[in-house]
């Protein structure tokens, strides 16, 4: 498994054939392709980066002895706030806890989906809580969000806090957004207030009513998907769609190009020909079946 100075120092690194296996007969095996990247975007180029990103796999013990152990992947994007640094330090503290609370019990957790979700759920509460101490100690009031994926033979088990997002791509259903964002202006669109496209323009769009290091607790969105061949997988900061409209990231997400990373870096660049407003992170994930 990597160490977590790894997976936090060379997640821009691409990831190739990353063997999602199945047990049984007949069963597809999937193979995961990985890229990603970072920009501090054009407005704060010259400041602190607020994101961090990390991409880390390994193996996990099998629930039979005699089978080999089960290969996984997490994916992760944290958007920190706090102003004078603090939104860096509190996203790269959040994303510390995280991988080594999930390098740790990975180590001995099955692969059984629900306890998996319930172990990454659990990863991003240390995570919070790590941060919220921080703040305590401190007398400091940073926060920061965080999504993040475990893959896992065909599950990709959600955790999710803030307004980052996961998008799914897969013919014939189109781009979906998979997470909900827990913002100002997410909360006027569902009430009716305002218009979608309104969160784009609204005063208040940066305001978020959920995040890491507000309480000693916090509530964790989670979902489940089950992977397919021809699945693409977005993680990503809002300074990415913040400044990407969906159809154009549909369009980069599903043109050919040579490697994942290329793609994240498509993504990059048109975060900052949108304007560049904020820090960008982007990690693409490509399932194919082998």
């Amino acid at each position: 498994m990597q160490t977590i100075q790894d997976a936090l120092t060379i997640a821009q690194d691409e990831r190739l054939d990353t063997l999602l296996r199945t047990h049984g007969a007949g069963r597809p095996v999937l193979a995961l392709h990985i890229g990603s990247q970072q920009d501090p975007g054009l407005r704060r180029k010259y400041w602190p980066n607020e994101d961090s990103l990390f991409v880390m796999h390994g193996t996990m013990p099998s629930p039979a002895p005699a089978l080999l152990p089960t290969p996984f992947v997490l994916l992760m994007v944290a958007d920190g706030m706090g102003g004078q640094g603090h939104g860096r330090v509190a996203s790269r503290l959040a994303a510390w806890s995280l991988v080594a609370y999930m390098s740790s019990s990975l180590s001995t957790q099955q692969s059984a989906p629900a306890s998996l979700l319930a172990l990454l759920r659990a990863g991003i509460q240390e995570a919070n809580r790590v941060v919220y101490e921080r703040n305590l100690r401190q007398h400091t009031v940073m926060g920061t969000t965080m999504t993040a994926v475990l893959l896992n033979e065909t599950t990709a088990s959600v955790a999710h806090v803030g307004d980052s997002r996961l998008y799914r791509s897969l013919a014939p259903t189109g781009l979906v957004q998979i997470t909900r964002d827990h913002s100002l202006v997410a909360a006027l669109v569902e009430a009716g207030i305002i218009a979608p496209d309104d969160i784009y323009t609204y005063p208040q769009r940066n305001q978020l009513y959920r995040s890491l290091g507000q309480k000693a607790t916090v509530e964790v969105e989670t979902a489940t998907l089950a992977l397919a061949a021809g699945d693409i997988l977005l993680v990503c900061s809002d300074g990415l769609w913040a400044m990407v409209r969906n159809q154009q990231i549909a369009t980069i997400l599903t043109t050919p190009m040579p490697t994942p990373t290329d793609t994240a870096h498509a993504l990059i660049q048109a975060a900052l020909a949108g304007g560049g407003e904020d820090n960008v992170s982007a990690i693409v994930a490509q399932v194919s079946q082998v």
